[in-house]
C-alpha cells in the first residue's frame, strides 16, 4: 500500500524512466518503427488491439504501445518528442494547447466501479457508494470485507468520482484520511489489485476490463447496467472520454494509424471492447 506522496513519486519516476527510454529508442528507430504511443493506462489495452490489427492491415507499420504514463505524462512525452501519439482520459489544459497539443475525442467508455469476479455483489446505488468511501459501509451484504482501492487525488478517476454527487465528493475526501487502504498509481495496477482481492472495490472502465480481459465485474449503479449500449442511449450517465493527442509535427505514419482508428475496422474493435464512437448521441454526461 502506498501513501499519497509515494504515489506521486512513483508516477513521476515512471514517466521519467519511460520518457527517457523512448527518447533513446528514437535515435536508433527506423522509419517503420517510429510510431510510439503512450498515455492513460485505461486506453492501452484497446490501443494494443488496434495496433495489432493495423499492423496486419499495413505490413510496413510497427507500433510500440508503451507502459502507462497517465494522461498528463503521455502529453508531456508527446510534447517532448518522446512519442508520436498520446492518449488521454481528460481534455487538454490551456498550457498544453499553448505548447501545440491538439486533441481528438475518439471514443467514450462507461466509467465503472468494479470488484473481483468472485465477489457476489452485482450492484450498488449512490448512497452505497458514498458509504463505502466514507467507511460507513465496510462489508458487502454477505459479510465479505470491502477492500477499497484508491487512486491519486489528481488522477482522472478521482475527478470523475468527486463529481458524481456532493455526498460522494465528501465521502471521497474522508476516504483519503482512512488508514490501511490500497492505493494504485496506474489503471493496470488498480485492476490487478481489484482482481486479487474478493470483495474489492474501485474504479475502472468497461473498455479496460474488456480489452485486457480482466477478471473483474462492473457493478450496476442504481440498477443500470454499465454497458456501451446503455451509455449510447443515455441510460448510464457515467463515462470516460478518451482522446488521441497530436501536434503539428505528428508524422504521416502516425496519422495513418489514427485514420485507421476512425475507420470502420477500428470502430468495430472499439465497439467490441465497450466503447461508444462518434457521433455520441444522447446526453450521458462525463463528470468534470
Amino acid at each position: 500500500m502506498l501513501n499519497a506522496n509515494a504515489v506521486a513519486a512513483v508516477r513521476q519516476f515512471t514517466f521519467t524512466l519511460v520518457c527517457s527510454s523512448a527518447l533513446a529508442w528514437a535515435s536508433v528507430a527506423s522509419a517503420a518503427d517510429d510510431i510510439r504511443l503512450g498515455g492513460t493506462g485505461g486506453a492501452l489495452g484497446t490501443m494494443r488491439l488496434l495496433a495489432d490489427a493495423y499492423e496486419k492491415f499495413d505490413r510496413g507499420a510497427k507500433l510500440s504501445v508503451l507502459p502507462s504514463l497517465g494522461s498528463g505524462g503521455g502529453i508531456k512525452a508527446l510534447l517532448a518528442g518522446a512519442i508520436e501519439i498520446a492518449v488521454s482520459s481528460r481534455a487538454l489544459q490551456d498550457a498544453e494547447r499553448s505548447q501545440g497539443a491538439m486533441a481528438l475525442e475518439y471514443a467514450r467508455t462507461p466509467f465503472v466501479f468494479a470488484t473481483a469476479a468472485a465477489t457476489k455483489v452485482t450492484g450498488i446505488n449512490i448512497t452505497d457508494l458514498a458509504g463505502i468511501y466514507s467507511g460507513k459501509i465496510r462489508n458487502w451484504p454477505d459479510g465479505t470485507r470491502i477492500w477499497l482501492v484508491m487512486r491519486p487525488e489528481r488522477d482522472s478517476d478521482s475527478a470523475l468520482i468527486r463529481n458524481i454527487s456532493a455526498e460522494v465528493r465528501a465521502a471521497l475526501a474522508k476516504a483519503r484520511e482512512r488508514p490501511g487502504l490500497f492505493f494504485a498509481v496506474t489503471d493496470q495496477e488498480c485492476a490487478m489489485v481489484l482482481e486479487k482481492h474478493p470483495g474489492s472495490f474501485g474504479p475502472s472502465t468497461l473498455g479496460q476490463i474488456l480489452a485486457e480481459k480482466r477478471k473483474l465485474k462492473a457493478l450496476r449503479i442504481n440498477d443500470v447496467e454499465p454497458s456501451a449500449r446503455a451509455l449510447a442511449a443515455g441510460r448510464y450517465p457515467y463515462y470516460k472520454s478518451l482522446f488521441i493527442v497530436t501536434t503539428s509535427k505528428t508524422p504521416q505514419a502516425a496519422r495513418r494509424f489514427i485514420a485507421f482508428v476512425q475507420s470502420k475496422a477500428g470502430q468495430d474493435i472499439l465497439g467490441q471492447t465497450g466503447h461508444v464512437v462518434p457521433p455520441f448521441g444522447p446526453t450521458a454526461h462525463a463528470p468534470r
